[in-house]
């Protein structure tokens, strides 16, 4: 398909070994209404045929470009996509994921010749219990201000709390960037959870006007086995990610609190509640240091301090009365408490599912 008429989004996928969901993700992309668009398709080292199938679809399609690295992960993946961006605005989806088949068209409707710097939509997460919209910002559709979706939307990605009215926040395939405020915002190798937040946080610090929409223009799939969020094995420097997390979401707080009392609370709360998930990750069956190994890499997780010298920030309410008492446990650092009550109560991961509002 030839493009005359000049790329107004540009679209990254990053991929790697994503054969069997790779079409309908692509697909959906060639098939959009509105056809000034690009499509980048970044492979990042896969080890099947998901490289040969990239450059098939750039073959029968000139709005396709392919790039081929080595291994990078997906937060440098999604950098070499937007160093070759050449599209006014740009959006990210996931390669098990896919898109509506007007997405673009309606997104151009609503941000071109109106200075919109980031445009947020709805999703359709699929899983195992069912659809469900997801996204959707509660409040009407229309133009803000960073500061007039700071409690809705900036204050959860500091960690939610059962009072917020938004149950998902924080990722880029339900946005649309202008191109520009994302040059040359950082992109962290190590970080491999919660890297969209990153990315948002960054984007909003640059922004001035805000467009929200309850259009559902998105298909996010928990249903593949190969979807991170939905990872069932053994995590591999889990804890280290979340303090990646925690000092990335503290050093961009400058942009939107005065003092840090504003948001300690939530990120505090959130520390604790990944610290648990971080215990019940080394009890995996599937850890490879075993069962006393997993015991032995709960003690030695880095940087705990940080919850010690924050406790006094730590919103009790949120946690549950056995979270509680852990808490308790982790400050007096009796980790193996800890660590036996969730191998015992979870199976040591074999049935157990962790609970997540996405």
């Amino acid at each position: 398909m030839k493009n005359n008429t000049g790329s107004f989004i540009s679209i990254v996928v990053a991929v790697f070994n994503m054969q069997d969901t790779l079409d309908r993700c692509v697909q959906s992309l060639i098939k959009q209404t509105f056809k000034g668009i690009e499509i980048i398709l970044v492979n990042d080292g896969s080890t099947d045929h998901t490289g040969s199938l990239c450059d098939d679809y750039a073959k029968k399609d000139d709005r396709i470009k392919v790039i081929h690295q080595k291994n990078m992960g997906l937060p440098l993946a999604r950098k070499a996509g937007l160093k070759e961006a050449k599209g006014q605005y740009i959006s990210f989806v996931d390669a098990d994921d896919w898109c509506e088949e007007d997405m673009c068209e309606r997104l151009y409707k609503k941000t071109a010749g109106k200075n919109v710097d980031i445009m947020f939509f709805s999703a359709f997460r699929h899983r195992n219990d069912g659809i469900v919209t997801i996204c959707n910002l509660p409040i009407e559709n229309g133009h803000y201000s960073v500061e007039e979706i700071h409690e809705c939307y900036i204050l959860p990605l500091y960690g939610d709390l059962k009072t917020d009215r938004l149950v998902t926040t924080g990722y880029v395939w339900c946005c649309l960037f202008r191109t520009e405020i994302l040059r040359d915002i950082k992109f962290y190798k190590d970080i491999c959870m919660h890297e969209d937040e990153i990315i948002v946080l960054q984007a909003l610090s640059r922004a001035k006007n805000i467009c929200v929409t309850d259009d559902v223009l998105y298909h996010y799939n928990r249903m593949t086995p190969n979807s991170l969020s939905k990872r069932t094995v053994y995590w591999e420097n889990y804890w280290e990610n979340i303090i990646d997390v925690y000092n990335a979401k503290k050093e961009f707080a400058v942009n939107f609190f005065t003092d840090e009392t504003q948001y300690m609370g939530r990120l505090v709360t959130y520390l604790y509640l990944k610290m648990f998930r971080s215990i019940r990750n080394e009890t995996h069956y599937s850890n490879p240091r075993g069962f006393w190994g997993g015991l032995l890499g709960a003690y030695r997780l880095k940087d705990t301090h940080i919850l010690f010298q924050n406790n006094g920030y730590l919103v009790k309410a949120e946690l549950s009365p056995t979270e509680r008492c852990l808490a308790k446990l982790v400050q007096f650092k009796l980790c193996f408490v800890v660590y036996i009550y969730y191998a015992i109560k979870c199976r040591r991961m074999r049935t157990y599912v962790e609970k997540t509002k996405n």
